[in-house]
């Protein structure tokens, strides 16, 4: 049955939500675009409470790792292969090659975001003996179906939230407004801001922080009436992201979303049967972002230069 994978937005929602199957844990110096970053105190005591409970712990290290950074994600490693976790969810391979010496490819879950849009790169993974691999947000549904349907291995995906549309590595909203001479310019680290373009009316959140700056899209991504696609294509999980939401919005999403997979369960002609409902009251959470279905159902467009020149 679909898993149901919860990027949480604070200790104290995880410490008591079970209504999900899985939680996303990671600290800052390791893992990007998390919706609140835990120290390892908090994950080792947050691992003890979800356990009883028989949820699972998917642990990030999905930051891009450089040179200098290759030692303190070793000895990182090091210390997640003491834990029983259920996961590590990586991007970069480096850390699959680290991950060889502590015994740990059999947790690797691959997340790179949006390398992963066929089944031969899948296939490809499933050979190397990790655990998961996450499909990109930016391919179709008829896509995403046919990868899930080849059986691999699991496969997860964003089931619900914000898509990352950009990430550098440079700190582009304190120099921007360095380039303003404002005073106060590294005030803005960690802030949530918006980028507007002149020719549309969309508001993308840009939040620049430690790892960078990040670019959002406006809407979030809502699969609610895809469940039994995934369900029935063999997709393992799907994650709901709580950035830029609150501790009550992100539980009314779990909610709806495990009363959906619940209902399938239960009567697959209910949960068909329910569909509008279930949108109907996502749309209904108080202050909720808008939704959209990103990718599901139109082709990524890659543009070249002028007169068709690459």
């Amino acid at each position: 049955m679909l898993e149901l994978i919860v990027s949480p937005t604070s200790y104290n929602l995880v410490e008591n939500c079970d209504l999900c199957d899985a939680f996303i844990l990671g600290e800052e110096q390791y893992s990007l675009r998390l919706a609140h970053y835990f120290s390892f105190e908090e994950i080792v005591d947050l691992m003890n409470i979800c356990k009883n409970r028989k949820q699972k712990i998917y642990i990030a290290v999905n930051k891009i790792v450089h040179e200098d950074e290759l030692d303190k994600i070793d000895k990182y490693l090091s210390k997640l292969s003491g834990l029983d976790i259920d996961g590590i969810i990586f991007g970069d391979l480096g850390v699959y090659n680290l991950a060889r010496k502590y015994n740990l490819v059999n947790k690797l879950i691959y997340n790179p975001e949006t390398y992963v849009t066929n089944y031969e790169s899948v296939e490809f993974f499933a050979k190397k003996g990790i655990k998961k691999v996450s499909i990109a947000k930016e391919i179709t549904l008829d896509d995403v179906l046919l990868i899930g349907s080849k059986e691999l291995i699991d496969i997860d995906i964003l089931g619900h939230g914000a898509l990352n549309m950009f990430h550098s590595m440079r700190d582009l909203v304190t120099n921007y407004f360095k380039f303003l001479k404002d005073e106060n310019a590294n005030k803005y680290h960690n802030e949530q801001l918006y980028l507007i373009e002149e020719i549309r009316e969309e508001k993308y959140p840009i939040l620049e922080d430690q790892n960078g700056t990040h670019v959002f899209s406006e809407k979030d991504l809502c699969t609610i009436k895809y469940l039994d696609k995934f369900i029935e294509n063999h997709i393992y999980g799907i994650r709901i992201d709580g950035i830029f939401k609150s501790d009550e919005e992100l539980i009314n999403i779990i909610e709806i979303y495990r009363l959906a997979i619940n209902d399938y369960r239960l009567n697959k002609q209910l949960y068909i049967d329910k569909k509008a409902k279930y949108l109907e009251n996502l749309e209904n959470i108080e202050n909720i972002r808008p939704f959209y279905e990103g990718f599901l159902f139109k082709k990524t467009i890659y543009k070249g230069g002028e007169n068709g020149k690459n």
